[in-house]
Order: C-alpha cells, then structure tokens, then sequence
C-alpha cells in the first residue's frame, strides 16, 4: 500500500505575528501585538478608521519600517532576518500603488514605468519593451509619451499599477489608491486591479478606508482599531453579519441618510444583479432601490420596503421575475 503523499504547506503571502510598533512622540502604539495573515492569491481589505494602523502596516511591508517587537513574514520569509541583497530582492517583489501616484513630473508616463527596471539594472531596450507592453495592459498604450500634468488622475495611478507590476512582483499593496479619484474613475481603477490580480496570480492588499472598496474588490477583509486587529475572514460573511462593534460602526457609517415614509424600513441587501426582472420584482413588493454597490458576485443594496415584508430573499425567490441573493 502506497502512502499518500503529505501535504505541501503554503505559508501565507503576509503575516504579521505580535508586531508592535510605536513612534517617538506619539502618545499610543501605532501596532500593538498585531497578528494577522494575509491568504497567498487573495485579495485582502485593509480597513480601519484613521490612526487605525493601517499606514504603518504598509510601511512594515515595505520595508521602510521595521517592528519594535514581533516578526513581519512576506512569503515566508522573515523580513528582519534577511541580510541586505535578500532583503533587496524581496523589496523589488512588492509593488507599491501610491494615493497621491507619485510620479516624477520630469518623467514620461513611459519613463516613470521604466524607472524601477532602471534601478534594477535592465538593458535599455529591454525595459522599455517591458514598460510599453505594462502600459498596454492598463489601457495606456497611446499615452507612453505624456507627462504627468498632461494625465488625468485615472490615467495617473494606471501609470502608477504599471510602474507597481514593473518588477514582477508577487505581492500588490495598494495604499488608498482610489481615495483621491471620483467613483467612476475609482470603480474603473478596482476593476482593473481585480483583473491583474487574477491574471498574474498576485496577492493583492488594498489598504482604504472606503467599506464600498473592499466589498467590491476583495475577497477577504482585516478589520483595524487602535493598532490591533479586531475582525478578520472572508468579505462578504463578515460584512453581512459583523461580529465587532467597530465593524458595525463602519457599516453603519455607510449607512444612507434617507427619509422614510410610515410604515417604511431601511434594509441592506445582497442581490446577484439589477436587471430588470428583479427591479420589477423590488417594485411589486413596495421595495425602492436607495443605493447599490456592485461586487464580484453581485450587488449590495440599499432598499426602502414595507415593515411587514418578513424576508425579502424568500419574496423574491417565490416570484419568476426575480431571484433574490
């Protein structure tokens, strides 16, 4: 008899173990005995209010920062325990996705991509090969030789992803990278870091304070409160049934602010689409559509509706125009 072979263990793309970390001058921790892991190939949310830690998680990641106690692993590898050419390599396999971009004015969008592949040493001709085909990917392959001041700020921070994805890397932390734009830009720029993540493999970190950006981007979240995490797992568990009250707090910030006729509720529901069988289906019931935030298996919606409507899922589910989640 054959034994079955054991299983490989994946270490996970990000671990945090017990890291502390406080800054001179400052009264609180910024981390304090934060352990959390980031699953390898996930997209993982990093949400928290502000002074949440969130910043400082980034700065540990990269490497600009080192913990005042505990252990930071990127793949694996402990980064404090690195020599200098190791620790070298796994910084050029990091990407950075920047709020404000970043880019060197004096720099072409072609220019700013090639930069890191400059730094690593590439033969001209092949980085800029490298760098037309990334600006091709994210949809700026006529505008390799504008300059910053002539981008709008989508057009920016897709230069920004490119130059991120110049090295390879198998980790994408993106700091805030939609705060500074409008929401359509915003959902264009979710969209296409979805579609790299699953294209390359990466595991993506997204770093915001914007709930509607983790639940339409990432398949798993990490709660933040004072420098510790509170709440963690897959997103949409977490986010329809929170756990902590910081969670809850966060939602409930989301919340939209709407007037309610008598005998009126708020609910927020989760819908695999808007078509127009399951918008005739919301109006037969007396339900109204507030507010939608698409996600990768659906959408998540705020609808005004009778009181008496015990549970819509099942209303919907028993009429043929609709289905509900």
């Amino acid at each position: 008899m054959t034994a079955s072979p054991a299983p490989i263990f994946s270490p996970p793309a990000l671990a945090f173990e017990a890291v502390s970390k406080t800054y001179p001058g400052q009264p609180a921790p910024a981390l304090r005995e934060l352990t959390l892991t980031v699953p390898r190939g996930s997209r993982t949310g990093i949400i928290g209010r502000s002074g949440a830690g969130k910043s400082t998680l980034v700065r540990l990641v990269s490497g600009l920062d080192t913990p005042d106690a505990g252990r930071v692993r990127v793949q694996g590898q402990d980064l404090a325990a690195l020599g200098a050419p190791e620790r070298r390599a796994r910084q050029a396999r990091t990407g950075l996705v920047f709020q404000q971009f970043n880019l060197l004015a004096q720099r072409t969008a072609l220019g700013n991509v090639t930069l890191p592949l400059e730094l690593a040493g590439v033969p001209r001709v092949r980085r800029e090969a490298r760098a037309r085909d990334l600006l091709a990917q994210v949809g700026l392959a006529d505008l390799a030789g504008r300059y910053p001041a002539q981008l709008s700020g989508g057009q920016k921070q897709r230069v920004g992803i490119a130059r991120a994805l110049a090295l390879d890397p198998d980790l994408l932390l993106a700091d805030e990278a939609t705060s500074a734009l409008d929401p359509e830009t915003s959902a264009g720029i979710l969209a296409l870091l979805t579609e790299l993540q699953r294209e390359r493999d990466l595991t993506l970190v997204v770093v915001t304070h914007q709930l509607e950006v983790v639940r339409a981007a990432c398949t798993h979240v990490a709660v933040l409160d004072a420098g510790q995490l509170v709440e963690s797992g897959e997103t949409r568990p977490v986010l329809a049934a929170p756990g902590h009250p910081v969670t809850r707090a966060l939602l409930e910030a989301h919340r939209p602010q709407v007037t309610l006729a008598p005998g009126e509720t708020l609910r927020r529901v989760t819908l695999p689409g808007l078509d127009a069988s399951t918008l005739g289906a919301l109006a037969a019931l007396g339900a109204r559509l507030v507010q939608a935030e698409p996600h990768p298996q659906g959408v998540d919606a705020w609808l005004t509706l009778p009181a008496s409507t015990p549970d819509l899922t099942a209303s919907l589910a028993r009429r043929p125009a609709g289905v509900g989640a």
